[in-house]
């Protein structure tokens, strides 16, 4: 009988084990510490931003594990080595894709998931973002990786076609911000269309009061400023109006975008570096 015991004993033993290696092999990978992202650019727009004359110092605040360069494949920036590679994806569908196919490096931590009313963007998604947003999760989470979301306003007008006005961006904040912050690693308001506008502030201060409402565990709520907001012209205190209220609303991290003409911005014409060279350093020069 003791036999018999020991031999049950035993048996249980190597059971519990091939369990607790098992779930080993199927738990997500452990998320790494990794900053939370401050700035957003493309990698391609920092030469620009040199030749139009930034200081040396502003690209030295930008130098850091905290600006997420936004790429297309992997390189080091000669003029911001320490900034972190970070792919971003138009689709869910491509997210996923990119994953199982391992062409996302195993160091890259943040992934942007950009959805918008665009070609760029399958019609399914921009239908039912949230469920794009879902899936683009659930693989990046396999994988270790977290996602920042990125939906534009423009998607409502897949969503409800016809809104203009308050209406339009409470509708946004209802259908978009408020289900995508409470389930996204990381949450970007695009915000620079409201750029030189009477939304400029209250937009902005209104959404990223709504992210953190909906996710209030502290995960990163960023906000877009944009140089030409689809082609528009700006200014720097354009941006800067912007910029301060989602930094009083508590913004964690900022999207410079320096568009220039193309498939993403056919309205855009050249890039305008000196307007954000200028935006760069009034920000920099103002008190905190």
């Amino acid at each position: 009988m003791r036999r018999k015991w020991r031999l049950l004993v035993a048996a249980l033993v190597l059971i519990l084990a091939a369990n607790a290696v098992w779930a080993c092999a199927d738990a997500a990978p452990s998320t790494p510490s990794v900053p939370s992202p401050r700035w957003i650019v493309v990698s391609g727009s920092v030469p620009g931003l040199a030749d139009a004359g930034l200081p040396r110092s502003e690209l030295d605040n930008l130098n850091n594990h905290s600006t997420l360069m936004l790429v297309q494949k992997v390189h080091a920036n000669s003029h911001l080595p320490n900034g972190t590679p970070t792919f971003s994806f138009r689709s869910a569908a491509d997210l996923g894709t990119a994953l199982s196919a391992g062409q996302v490096p195993d160091s890259m931590h943040w992934l942007l998931l950009d959805l918008e009313a665009w070609s760029l963007t399958p019609k399914p998604e921009q239908r039912d973002p949230i469920g794009a947003l879902r899936r683009a999760e659930d693989v990046a989470h396999r994988y270790g990786k977290g996602v920042i979301f990125a939906p534009a306003i423009n998607l409502m007008n897949v969503l409800e076609p016809g809104l203009s006005g308050d209406a339009l961006y409470q509708a946004f904040i209802d259908r978009l911000v408020t289900p995508g912050a409470a389930i996204a690693d990381g949450f970007e308001i695009q915000a620079q269309r409201t750029e030189a506008t009477q939304y400029a502030t209250s937009f902005v201060k209104e959404a990223v009061q709504a992210a953190y409402a909906a996710n209030p565990s502290g995960a990163p709520v960023l906000a877009g400023v944009s140089t030409n907001p689809n082609g528009r012209q700006v200014t720097a205190d354009d941006m800067i109006e912007v910029y301060n209220a989602a930094k009083t609303a508590g913004a964690t991290g900022y999207w410079l975008n320096i568009p220039g003409g193309g498939n993403e911005c056919p309205n855009c014409g050249e890039p305008q570096y000196q307007v954000a060279v200028e935006f760069l350093e009034k920000i920099s020069s103002t008190p905190t």
